[in-house]
């Protein structure tokens, strides 16, 4: 058997950080331009346990989770965060392009796990190449999310853990994990 019928496709999802508890226009209109159309988009929850972003973004953080109607193969994850990157460089303020007004962490969620990619290395993270590292940061057990042990302080409060779930329902309703179920990406694109 091919290792690629091992490949079962993923959720694209993301934790979008901005200034301000609702949601920006402009923000969501991005998110579509860049993954496609949004099919679920969270609830805001103040991003206040540490002041990391402030110097950067500013006061008055939130973040939320996204999902969008693409699948992906989670191999391909790497290039889905260039992409961010470039949207969040493209979003930045005009007259500091260095000061984000957006973090977006782009990531997948299959049946059992959260995973989002970065370009940090960490003791937890595992090595996918061109300078990628991959973060688990929630698995799923006995019907809900739970953090991992290095998670972040918000994973590990977890407020998303509502949000998380309608979109695994939604994942696995739509035939989730399995290839070629919905909307999926080649590597090229």
């Amino acid at each position: 058997m091919k290792a690629s019928q091992f490949s079962e496709n993923a959720q694209l999802i993301a934790f979008v950080l901005q200034q301000g508890a609702e949601w920006r226009p402009e923000v969501l209109e991005a998110l579509e331009r860049t993954w496609g159309r949004i099919r679920h988009k969270g609830k805001l929850f103040a991003f206040d346990r540490t002041p990391y972003y402030a110097p950067e973004m500013g006061e008055g953080l939130y973040r939320g989770v996204v999902s969008f109607e693409k699948e992906i193969p989670p191999e391909t994850i790497a290039q889905e965060k260039e992409r961010s990157n470039a949207l969040e460089l493209t979003m930045a303020a005009a007259e500091n392009p260095e000061a984000r007004r957006v973090n977006i962490d782009i990531g997948y969620m299959d049946l059992d796990k959260v995973v989002l990619p970065s370009y940090k290395r960490g003791p937890f993270k595992l090595y996918a190449g061109g300078g990628v590292w991959l973060d688990m940061l929630l698995t799923y057990a006995k019907g809900e999310f739970h953090p991992t042990a290095w998670a972040f302080e918000d994973f590990k409060r977890n407020p998303y853990q509502h949000d998380l779930q309608l979109i695994r329902e939604r994942f696995k309703k739509a035939g989730g994990g399995k290839p070629n179920s919905g909307d999926v990406s080649s590597p090229d694109q």
